[in-house]
């Protein structure tokens, strides 16, 4: 039986959202003619109350252009017209907050006449000059870095321009992409025997959105610059649909390094956030909108789809909360009309449910049946690849509890089982209470991906936009369906799902991995500071015979996946070897100023095993004086000691330390040898070692053997006493010697 209790419902929908919202915004949006009434019973203090939530927001507005200002000047010797965006974004920023402070009428409808005035006029002009501010910065980005960060920016170019010559990109490799758009090969994307993934791998919006730009001659950084201006309109749709109380939050959300990171840094999700705000602007009103009108969101949500997988798990959301808000008002001219039968209520909810389902595939069908009628298979493939493919564990949500304190990972699988199941959970728990968890619809997915084996921060963060617009432009003028007996079977199916999806977690930490790994020795590459080389201790502690791949975890990413110089290909069961691992390139080769970590990956199972963290330094050297501003002539002594300190810059007081004092010439035309004389030794030589006095500190005389027209640069170092490589270097101190003081 389906039950409307409307006042009840609609006074509890209206409270939730008078928190955020003015009194006649959501009704004006909604295009209803009566506004509907605060629920504070003090207009005016409803009214004071805006106008510090406004104050506040424009003033947090007014302070990311300053900012904004902060960040682009330190490109101003480079680029000296970047001093206008500067003074320009600094100066507005100042009289943004200085305005958003004014004193104002205690009338709440004169506040807010001001202030949609000042949205209306200047309001806009922060947006566009905030946009404006992202655009500058990415430009300066791109001329620092052309390269493109990430492979999924790179595939989807190079097949962009595939599809422009008539080619299916889904039948080729995306290897020449590599290449073509330099990409690091530490932004590859790895699977666990450490072949990289050189497939398309996301719908064919992601790369027919390049296609007109590359048919009209636009080549280079045409990726990145659509990513750039993806972002900058999402930041102005979010200022056009959010209510007004709220707008000036686009320009700080717009602004946060997150989001302009990943957009100029290659991460695509920058692409489909416009469309997934568009879809998320109302969405539920469909449920009593007929015609072309309210095929927007629909088509908005198709469209995100068809760009990456990630809003897949959102259509199963707005879905069913179309169904229930369809089923929420059977009883008003909107429905089916009063008097009505449940099961006429409810097919009629399905039907308008359906009709969003099917305008939203189709949407997503647009784009991609052109590849999909060319070759299914491939496409399909390609598709499902993120999903299918046994890649890496990866990102910044639960799996590092694997990938950094060794808890579990003995199933990767069973964190992907995890987030699925809480997918399921958060999709009952959201129909059972519907509408009471309507910000869900858009930010469920965001919880659940925390969970998987691959949690990277883009797929905790680009959804808060559109979840965002979704909340606070959703309709509560709506009742609340009475589920009746299916809704305590709804809440108790999310217990029980509740209950698996704990179980199969309790799996995924308390797992062990096949093989254990442990960091015996390094090589170093002594004064460039990285780890080139390096030995590990591996035990296959199960009785079948594994064959493990190695990857350097440096600074929570992974590297390429290094040679091994030695060591047995397949590890037998409850075998033990010594595996020497080779950097594949300079970009894996992580600093010895850092702590990294060897990660060891199985195929059958999908597992990973932590080496644990591996320190190579933890004191360094700093040589006073730090410089020596004048000319020095040959054969007068210069006395510079060498202090030991900890990580925390703090004296190290023990005497015995060997340190030692290198010179070279770093000329023009390359490095020569210096000729000074280190604590009376041999003119040139290099370098000269000293001990430590009982306070950590080793002197050394310095004197110039003849005057030249190049300095000689002198740096410090310490020798790691049992693997012998040297660390701890200490700042460059250049001496001039000549003829004159």
């Amino acid at each position: 039986m389906v039950s409307i209790r409307r006042a009840a419902a609609t006074g509890s929908r209206r409270l939730a959202f008078d928190t955020v919202d003015t009194v006649d915004t959501v009704d004006t949006v909604a295009g209803t003619a009566a506004p509907r009434p605060a629920q504070d019973s003090s207009a005016e203090g409803a009214g004071e109350r805006l106008g510090l939530a406004e104050r506040a927001w424009w003033t947090a507005a007014g302070l990311v252009l300053v900012l904004w200002a902060l960040r682009l000047f330190a490109a101003v010797t480079t680029y000296p017209w970047v001093v206008v965006a500067v003074v320009v974004l600094g100066i507005w920023g100042l009289a943004t907050m200085a305005a958003s402070w004014l004193p104002g009428s205690a009338d709440p409808s004169g506040l807010l006449a001001r202030w949609r005035a000042a949205r209306t006029g200047l309001g806009w002009a922060t947006v566009l000059l905030a946009v404006g501010a992202f655009a500058v910065w990415g430009y300066l980005q791109i001329r620092a870095a052309p390269g493109y960060g990430t492979d999924e920016i790179a595939f989807n170019q190079y097949a962009a321009v595939l599809a422009q010559h008539g080619h299916d990109p889904y039948l080729h490799s995306m290897a020449p992409s590599f290449a073509r758009y330099h990409v690091s090969p530490d932004g590859y994307t790895f699977r666990l025997d450490g072949r990289p993934v050189t497939s398309l791998s996301y719908p064919a919006l992601a790369f027919l959105v390049y296609v007109p730009f590359l048919a009209l001659g636009w080549t280079t950084q045409v990726a990145i610059a659509i990513n750039l201006a993806c972002w900058g309109l999402a930041v102005v749709l979010l200022y056009a649909l959010l209510p007004r109380s709220l707008a000036p939050a686009a320009v700080v959300v717009g602004s946060l390094s997150v989001y302009i990171s990943y957009a100029v840094g290659g991460v695509t999700d920058a692409v489909f956030v416009p469309l997934l705000v568009g879809a998320a602007y109302g969405w539920n009103r469909f449920a009593r909108r007929r015609g072309p009108a309210s095929w927007v969101g629909p088509v908005c949500l198709g469209l995100a789809m068809a760009v990456k997988q990630t809003p897949w798990m959102i259509l199963p959301f707005v879905v069913a909360g179309i169904a229930l808000e369809r089923l929420g008002r059977a009883g008003d001219s909107s429905g089916v009309g009063a008097g009505a039968s449940p099961l006429a209520a409810w097919r009629d909810a399905l039907l308008v449910a359906g009709r969003y389902l099917g305008i939203a595939l189709a949407a997503f069908a647009l784009p991609n049946l052109p590849y999909l009628v060319m070759g299914p298979g491939a496409w399909l493939h390609g598709i499902l690849t993120p999903l299918a493919a046994s890649t890496v564990p990866a990102g910044q949500g639960a799996i590092g509890l694997s990938l950094f304190l060794g808890v579990g990972g003995g199933s990767l699988t069973a964190y992907t089982a995890v987030a699925l199941l809480l997918l399921v959970v958060a999709w009952l728990v959201f129909v059972a209470a519907y509408p009471r968890l309507e910000a869900w619809a858009f930010f469920a997915p965001s919880v659940a991906l925390f969970f998987a084996a691959r949690s990277f921060g883009s797929y905790l963060v680009m959804l808060v936009p559109a979840a965002l617009v979704g909340f606070a432009t959703f309709d509560r003028s709506g009742g609340v369906p009475d589920l009746g007996r299916w809704g305590r079977r709804l809440g108790v199916a999310a217990a029980g799902v509740t209950a698996v999806a704990g179980v199969v977690a309790v799996l995924a930490v308390v797992s062990r991995p096949p093989l254990t790994v442990s960091i015996v020795g390094v090589r170093t590459t002594g004064q460039l500071a990285t780890v080139q080389r390096v030995d590990v201790l591996v035990t296959n502690r199960t009785g079948q015979a594994e064959r493990p791949a190695f990857s350097v975890n440096n600074g929570g990413s992974l590297t390429a996946f290094w040679l091994e110089g030695s060591g047995p290909a397949v590890l037998a069961p409850h075998q033990r070897a010594t595996y020497s691992l080779l950097a594949p390139n300079f970009f894996a080769m992580p600093p010895i100023t850092g702590g990294f970590e060897v990660d060891a990956f199985t195929s059958h199972p999908a597992a990973v095993a932590p080496s644990g963290a591996y320190v190579p330094t933890t004191w360094h050297v700093s040589l006073q004086p730090d410089a020596i501003d004048h000319v020095v002539p040959p054969g007068e002594p210069v006395t510079v000691q060498a202090e030991v300190l900890d990580q925390l810059d703090r004296p190290v007081h023990v005497g015995g330390i060997p340190v030692y004092l290198g010179q070279i010439i770093y000329a023009q035309r390359g490095l020569l040898y210096g000729e000074a004389i280190i604590n009376a030794g041999q003119p040139g030589q290099t370098p000269v070692s000293a001990l430590t006095d009982p306070s950590g500190v080793a002197t050394f005389t310095i004197e110039g053997t003849q005057a030249a027209a190049d300095p000689v640069y002198f740096e410090a170092n310490l020798v790691n006493e049992r693997l012998f490589y040297p660390y701890g270097y200490s700042q460059i101190l250049p001496i001039r010697f000549g003829g004159g003081g």
